[in-house]
This record gives C-alpha cells, sequence and structure tokens, in this order.
C-alpha cells in the first residue's frame, strides 16, 4: 500500500489524525520493540488508498522459500503512470528489505520523467538497492530483489498501457 500512497487514520485521547502509511512503521533505532509510531492509547481506524487515475499500471510480486508463507526473499510493490512511453508517476515499495515497508525513492525519481525501457527498469532495480548493507547470511537477496524490482516495472508499465 505505501505504493499507492495509502494513508491511516488514527484515533487517540488527543482526537484523530492522518498520516502517509509509509510513516507508520519505525526502524529499530534505540528500541528494538516498537515498530510504528503510534502514540500509546492511539488505535489505527482506517486505511485509505487513493483511486487510481487514468493510465497508471500496478503490480506486486512477493518471492519467498517453497516452505515458508512468512518472510519474503524479495517483494516489490510498483504503481506507474505512463503517457506516450514516458514515466509520469512512479511508486516503488520493497519488502522483506527492512523492518517496514520500503519505499524505494531513489528509484523513483530515475524513471520520473523517463521513457521506460528494459534497461531503465534494470537500473530502477540496482538504485533500489544501491544502498543495500546485507549480512553475512542475506546477501545472496540483492541480486533477486534488483531482478524483482525491475520485472515489476515492466509489468506496471503494460498494464498501464491497456
Amino acid at each position: 500500500m505505501p505504493a499507492f500512497d495509502a494513508v491511516v487514520d488514527v484515533v487517540g485521547p488527543r482526537g484523530e489524525r492522518t498520516l502517509p502509511l509509509k510513516d507508520l512503521h519505525v526502524e529499530p533505532g534505540d528500541d528494538p520493540a516498537r515498530e510504528h509510531t503510534l502514540n500509546p492509547g492511539e488505535l489505527l481506524l482506517r486505511i485509505r488508498v487513493p483511486a487510481t487515475p487514468a493510465g497508471r499500471g500496478s503490480t506486486y510480486l512477493k518471492i519467498r522459500d517453497r516452505e515458508s508463507c512468512a518472510f519474503a526473499l524479495a517483494s516489490a510493490a510498483v504503481a506507474l503512470t505512463v503517457e506516450d512511453g514516458v514515466v509520469r508517476d512512479c511508486r516503488i515499495a520493497l519488502g522483506g528489505v527492512a523492518t517496514r515497508p520500503w519505499r524505494a525513492e531513489d528509484a523513483e525519481r530515475t524513471l520520473r520523467g523517463a521513457p521506460l525501457t528494459a534497461e531503465a527498469a534494470r537500473q530502477a532495480g540496482e538504485i533500489a538497492f544501491a544502498g543495500a548493507r546485507p549480512g553475512t547470511s542475506n546477501g545472496f537477496r540483492v541480486e533477486p530483489g534488483i531482478r524483482t524490482v525491475a520485472d515489476e516495472v515492466r509489468i506496471a508499465a503494460e498494464r498501464a498501457a491497456r
């Protein structure tokens, strides 16, 4: 849902507030037990996803171990708008790379305003993982992540063209 600019409405002792879904989760930081930005006494009231504009294509893919249903080896959600072969808007969200969904905003910027080619899709995947700091046991996940982003960018573009 971060790829679709979803927002969450939260209610608590101080009333209601709205925040982007991408800002709901936090990285572990100093308190690994804290996974969200909700204040004490707040509850998630609803998730709102804006209507999809005309000309937008989207897709999601999760790659996982055959025996596992939980944690993704790589996953990507892509939503993009293409006009006359040029990417006008783009959202890329990654899963399985952090403790929260991760927007690949640098990769999004490289696609905006450019013609969508297989090379551009691959470059977006590489940029999405450029800052990856894998550990000794999960470094193998970077290349499938790059390919997943590239593949899903191409699929979303095909869907946008329909």
